[in-house]
């Protein structure tokens, strides 16, 4: 629950806990309940792969004020959505794809970040090295 979560975030903030801190700690879990990996452990998880240069990605301030200018929407969602941009299955990538170079800027978007992000994995393991996924996807941003 939410007291949950803001009771971990205050106890780690009070110890002076560092983001890897945080990631090490074994939260206690119910399966019918909640994930294996706490939401908290999750978020600080992704701050990480951010922090590292792993989960490229462009805030929806970003991208609203033409910080992607140059990229190529890519319409990432399970069902295509995104009026005038071309679709990519992320199950379908098995390898460079053809329509597009290994070093083209790619924006990837879906309605909540979660399959960008998934195919954005997958492009950069096949060589892909410029994309960029849009934090919230479709639901946040008017694309």
């Amino acid at each position: 629950s939410v007291d949950k979560m803001i009771d971990i975030a205050v106890t780690a903030l009070t110890m002076k806990a560092t983001l890897e801190d945080i990631e090490d700690m074994d939260l206690a879990y119910a399966p019918p309940f909640s994930t294996a990996i706490h939401p908290l452990s999750h978020t600080i998880n992704i701050l990480l792969n951010k922090i590292s240069g792993a989960f490229g990605s462009i805030t929806p301030t970003d991208y609203r004020t033409g910080k992607a200018e140059g990229y190529k929407l890519i319409d990432a969602s399970l069902n295509p959505s995104i009026t005038g941009a071309p679709h990519l299955d992320l199950t379908k990538v098995t390898g460079k794809v053809a329509d597009y170079s290994l070093d083209d800027k790619l924006l990837l978007v879906c309605s909540k970040g979660k399959r960008a992000y998934l195919l954005q994995n997958r492009l950069k393991h096949f060589g892909y090295t410029n994309t960029l996924v849009l934090e919230g996807g479709s639901i946040f941003n008017s694309i």
